[in-house]
């Protein structure tokens, strides 16, 4: 086990980045049901909720709109529509991943470098999970888009 953390140690940064993120959701999350406990609470007991209370739980459950205020936010919203959820995008995302995955593959065969064999594989068999992730996905969105 000292030998598998000696030569993957940098694995520390995605695994510790992964708890943080599971670590502010948790809290998002709490602070969210304490909110809407007290909007209960105040609710039964028939008194006004605060404005800075509605505000703040208004502002966590709706994303505020990137384009408010642009003369041509309408317009603005489509194009970012369009390119967020284009049925080309999946396909590009799952081959380009594939790619990457396939040159990883081809690295951790033919490096001839003894101790970097084992990290190409690692990356090689993570980016192949994420290509047939991607995959999927693409095979998926494109029979259920909004007409």
């Amino acid at each position: 086990m000292d030998d598998f953390w000696s030569r993957y140690w940098w694995l520390i940064f995605p695994i510790g980045a992964f708890l943080f993120g599971a670590w502010d959701r948790w809290l998002a999350y709490r602070r969210s049901r304490d909110s809407l406990e007290l909007i209960k609470t105040l609710t039964a007991q028939g008194k006004e909720i605060p404005p800075e209370l509605m505000r703040e739980v208004r502002e966590e459950a709706f994303e505020p709109d990137p384009y408010a205020g642009d003369r041509y936010s309408r317009r603005a919203a489509r194009r970012y529509y369009r390119w967020r959820y284009a049925p080309y995008r999946r396909w590009h995302a799952a081959i380009v991943t594939g790619a990457v995955a396939a040159g990883f593959w081809a690295a951790s065969e033919y490096s001839g470098v003894v101790e970097a064999e084992g990290a190409f594989r690692v990356v090689a068999i993570v980016l192949t999970c994420v290509a047939g992730a991607n995959l999927l996905l693409a095979l998926l969105s494109g029979g259920f888009r909004d007409r």
